[in-house]
């Protein structure tokens, strides 16, 4: 049980500020699907030259402009909040 509890405890501290290719995948298509049905775009998209919905929703995510929080279930339980919103 011990062993358990140590496993808990680093996969927390490895993983609490990290996203898996499988949530940044997750958020980049919700948020292109939330444009591509009439969103308002949260960067200036005049002075880049991004014209579909993917890309514009990759450089929302890059940037860290996104209003979205990610709710992770660990193994014994505990439930982390990840923001995406950069400071």
């Amino acid at each position: 049980m011990s062993q358990d509890l140590h496993f808990n405890e680093v996969f927390v501290s490895l993983w609490q500020n990290k996203l898996t290719r499988y949530e940044i995948a997750r958020v980049i298509s919700a948020r292109a699907l939330q444009l591509a049905m009439g969103a308002p775009a949260l960067i200036d998209i005049n002075n880049i030259s991004l014209t579909d919905v993917i890309s514009i929703a990759e450089e929302e995510f890059k940037r860290g402009v996104l209003p979205i929080t990610i709710r992770r279930r660990l193994p014994n339980g505990k439930i982390i909040l990840l923001s995406l919103r950069k400071s």
